[in-house]
């Protein structure tokens, strides 16, 4: 055998041992479950290119009729006066600051993506956020 040939090679002998610890019956149903992954994605590409792929919004195979709406555990209002005692002593003095620094950093980070002039722009936004302002967040949590 070529040394080129030896070396294309090297290392399989530590994946042949490894596999001998897996079962013929493990290995095929790993075959079996990749089988039916590709046909399902095979009837996925006929259904979108066909333009009938929908996704379904629910997780019961019933549809939407099946589903219950759950009742909450507990009401908006005893939801909100717990986050409130939560956060009770959380903001300090140093925790606006910080905040008014991210809020300043994420302006002009909107004007280096070339979504406003200059930074100011982005508090004259409010309340009318545009449908992408999500985005941009994320992108600026992306960038750090």
């Amino acid at each position: 055998m070529s040394e080129s040939l030896l070396h294309a090679f090297k290392g399989a002998d530590l994946y042949f041992a490894e596999s001998k610890h897996i079962s013929v019956e493990a290995a095929e149903e790993d075959q079996t479950e990749e089988e039916e992954s590709l046909l399902n994605s095979f009837d996925v590409d006929d259904r979108e290119a066909a333009g009938t792929l929908r996704f379904s919004t629910t997780n019961t195979a019933g549809g939407e009729d099946n589903v219950k709406k759950k009742k909450p555990k507990h009401s908006n209002n005893q939801l909100a006066s717990s986050l409130q005692a939560a956060s009770e002593g959380v903001v300090i003095g140093t925790t606006l600051s910080d905040y008014q620094r991210y809020w300043n950093q994420f302006k002009e980070f909107c004007v280096t993506i070339d979504k406003a002039q200059v930074a100011s722009e982005i508090d004259n936004l409010f309340p009318n956020l545009p449908a992408e302002f999500p985005t941009w967040i994320a992108l600026w949590i992306m960038d750090k």
